[in-house]
């Protein structure tokens, strides 16, 4: 029995992009294909019964069906599109880091960047571990921007090249790449303005920094990454703010923690009635110290060195001042 012309395109769609979650696809079919579906929601339908997960005693054809999902869903309730929760583990032998955030390509700090990475050298480091808002994506931005800016094409080649001078001085290294807040505005770029993009792979962040041949590690902004004991996060993962950004976030994740995003140095440790001590940590920035849509505040420069053993860790939380590692 052949198909119908609308399910035989959801196929092919789901054989293109199988780990597509089906709201997003059903977003590309309707923008794909408006006079198939007129709506988001068809399309949505038709994914969703492909799949297997609205009625799968009527499903003949398995080829789509979610076999795991099925198995957990004995009473057959509706489709979730919840994200399960987990953790990127760092290797124990990535246990001497340099801890880069919010450098904000175009608009780094060249003599900051270039003493941290001095540092990186003399602590002879086996890994270097870049915490979101490497790049700014600027004309990404929902804001108003100034049309004289640097384009976007101007900001990833820029980033491949910090990338590559990393790759070049560090070879042993490896590298981890977290999506900050200021990366994600990629996608929302994409979403936005071109749909139709959407889970093809060469319109990917990582394909067009050209990770793969580098060998550098993404981790997605929603994904949390542990080394030993201690948490990473950007720092935009938790709404709000405080006036000790570091303990900021160890209220909200009641563990060891460390961050960037709020471009400050600060530090938080606490001791329990137990004798149990745990602490939270924010760092600097690397970035131009007063931009025009924030000229005046209380940032500063700085990095982090971390070097952990199993479940033994230590944070060395840098400023920069003067042009001296403090």
């Amino acid at each position: 029995m052949k198909d119908h012309p609308t399910t035989k395109i959801v196929k092919q769609y789901l054989r293109k992009f199988p780990n597509t979650p089906t709201r997003t696809l059903a977003k590309v079919l309707h923008k794909d294909y408006p006079q198939v579906f007129v709506a988001e929601d068809s399309a949505r339908s038709t994914i969703r019964s492909l799949r297997d997960l609205l009625n799968n005693k009527k499903i003949t054809d398995k080829e789509f069906v979610n076999q795991k999902k099925h198995s957990l869903n004995p009473f057959q309730l509706p489709e979730s599109e919840a994200k399960e929760y987990s953790q990127y583990i760092i290797p124990e032998g990535n246990n001497r880091i340099l801890f880069l955030s919010d450098i904000h390509i175009p608009y780094h700090n060249v003599e900051a960047l270039t003493l941290a990475l001095k540092y990186g050298k003399e602590k002879k480091i086996n890994t270097i571990y870049l915490n979101g808002d490497i790049m700014d994506c600027y004309q990404a931005s929902h804001h108003e921007k100034d049309v004289l800016k640097r384009s976007l094409a101007f900001e990833i080649e820029q980033t491949r090249e910090f990338l590559q001078t990393l790759k070049k001085h560090f070879p042993e290294c490896k590298i981890y790449f977290k999506e900050g807040n200021h990366e994600k505005r990629w996608k929302r770029y994409l979403r936005r303005c071109a749909p139709q993009l959407l889970g093809i792979e060469e319109f990917e962040l990582p394909i067009l920094l050209h990770f793969g041949e580098m060998g550098i590690e993404w981790i997605p902004n929603d994904l949390s990454v542990k080394v030993g004991k201690l948490n990473i996060i950007h720092g935009n993962e938790y709404f709000g703010n405080s006036i000790n950004p570091a303990k900021f976030y160890f209220d909200k994740a009641g563990e060891n923690i460390i961050g960037g995003d709020k471009h400050r140095t600060s530090e938080f440790i606490k001791r329990s009635i137990g004798n149990k001590v745990e602490g939270g940590w924010s760092v600097g920035c690397l970035c131009e110290l007063n931009p025009e849509y924030f000229p005046f505040n209380n940032w500063n420069l700085g990095f982090s060195y971390i070097e952990f053993n199993k479940d033994v860790f230590q944070v060395e939380n840098k400023k920069i001042i003067g042009g001296k590692v403090l």
